[in-house]
């Protein structure tokens, strides 16, 4: 299969309850973060936001911690009493640009190395292990405490 996507796309808070808040026009919304890339990002909220209206947000995730970002709603999926929007990035700190790439590069890396067999993949230099929920980060971590 191609991959049609720019930018490398990784999970985010798996088992971590973190919102993010989305400013749209004056009101503040929450938004549970899924999925980043330096591209964009995938979110769940209670609120229908329409395709094309453009947001702002910052995140504050471990490990990283942007300025702030403008981006626009480029899908909504209804899920439930939920909806799942696609944003996608269109002003982005170059900064948090390339560190966010990083994360994506850093998570496919330990993912191709994972389905190989290397067992010894996980380094506190990872730009993604604080996000981390793989089992060869928790063990890392389980056996340094």
């Amino acid at each position: 299969m191609d991959e049609k996507r720019r930018y490398k796309r990784y999970p985010v808070l798996h088992e971590i309850d973190k919102t993010i808040q989305i400013a749209l026009n004056e009101k503040v919304l929450p938004g549970v973060l899924v999925e980043l890339s330096a591209g964009g990002m995938a979110i769940l909220t209670f609120a229908s936001i329409s395709v094309g209206t453009e947001v702002n947000l910052s995140l504050d995730l471990p490990g990283l911690k942007t300025k702030p970002l403008s981006g626009k709603i480029v899908w909504a999926l209804a899920k439930g009493e939920m909806w799942r929007l696609g944003i996608s990035f269109t002003t982005i700190d170059p900064v948090d640009f390339r560190h966010i790439n990083r994360m994506g590069f850093d998570y496919a890396d330990c993912n191709t190395k994972l389905s190989l067999g290397v067992t010894d993949v996980c380094s506190e230099k990872c730009s993604y292990f604080e996000l981390c929920q793989k089992s060869a980060r928790l063990a890392k971590t389980t056996k340094t405490r």
